[in-house]
């Protein structure tokens, strides 16, 4: 079925109305419309228009969804590998592209992020890390793999697209529509990220040379309200998780359908906080820098600390 095919169906599956020509043996039926065509135009017109505004509507709440559902899948499966542990998943891949074996998710660099963070969101900076295989996996990331740049925007792009033009096709839209509102919904998700992500590592603000982002002073208002506040906190605790929960992190919602959100009440007391956590502003943006700037100016050596000890390198 073409992608007009299935536009108009959906059309027609919220009520825009359809027009048709009656025959009868051969003639066409001609129906008179007297004076009350105006009228009767008029309120087709209305109808119209009000399935429309419906439509349009609908597209906000339905692409939450389904930017949720992307995020939630890319995040666990691939970035967090458990595609490799995932039977059926690995069988479907084989089905659909008819290859015998499936190809191993190495996540792209988030696993080696996770084993870089410490329980306060700061990144390690010790040496002991710094030589570490997978320390030296982030060395050519900028943003060390906290940033959406504009090449990892376009690929969530081309990730939505197998599960968002159905769906906006049979609610009537059309292609330029579709398009549009696919990239509309990953630019803000790139701008909540990028505006959320880095910072509250501790890497610098990504510029609009780099990646998608708000103005600082848009960031900052922004970080003060209850939902970023309530992803901060929800993102805390898929880092003192170890990762195997919370993988929503601008879009909660499938977390909670499958089941894999935890609150801060549960995860809180698993966490292992190092000395000055208390203290760390939650979005210190440049102190990665600023720390690694200072350990070469002092020639200090000592290791980041956890309850008085020396911590271990972080396991994956």
């Amino acid at each position: 079925m073409s992608f007009a095919a299935t536009s108009t169906m959906g059309k027609a599956l919220v009520g825009v109305p359809m027009t048709t020509r009656t025959r009868s043996t051969g003639r066409v039926r001609a129906v008179s419309v007297g004076r009350r065509a105006p009228k009767v135009v008029a309120m087709a017109g209305a109808e119209t228009l009000g399935v429309i505004a419906t439509r349009w509507i609908l597209a906000a709440p339905t692409m939450y969804a389904l930017v949720s559902f992307n995020e939630y899948v890319t995040h666990r499966w691939y970035q967090h590998a458990e595609f490799n542990k995932t039977p059926w998943m690995k069988a479907l891949y084989c089905k659909v592209t008819g290859k015998a074996e499936a190809p191993r998710a190495d996540g792209g660099g988030h696993i080696e992020h996770h084993a870089e963070t410490l329980d306060d969101m700061s990144l390690k900076t010790d040496p002991k890390w710094l030589k570490s295989e997978p320390a030296k996996m982030l060395v050519n990331s900028e943003y060390r793999g906290t940033a959406f740049e504009y090449d990892v925007t376009g690929m969530m792009v081309v990730q939505m697209l197998p599960t968002c033009i159905p769906v906006l096709a049979l609610m009537g839209f059309s292609a330029a529509s579709v398009g549009g509102i696919i990239l509309a919904a990953t630019a803000l998700h790139a701008l909540v990220w990028n505006s959320l992500h880095p910072a509250m590592h501790g890497m610098e603000d990504i510029p609009l040379s780099k990646g998608l982002n708000f103005p600082l002073a848009m960031c900052n208002a922004l970080r003060k309200t209850p939902y970023y506040e309530w992803i901060y906190q929800n993102h805390v605790g898929h880092h003192v998780m170890s990762g195997r929960v919370n993988y929503n992190v601008c879009c909660p919602g499938f977390d909670h359908v499958l089941g894999t959100y935890v609150p801060k009440a549960e995860w809180s007391p698993k966490a292992r906080m190092p000395a000055g956590a208390a203290s760390r502003d939650p979005y210190p943006a440049g102190e990665y820098n600023r720390r690694l700037a200072e350990r070469a100016a002092s020639g200090g050596v000592a290791a980041e600390l956890v309850d008085g000890k020396e911590l271990e390198l972080a396991q994956a």
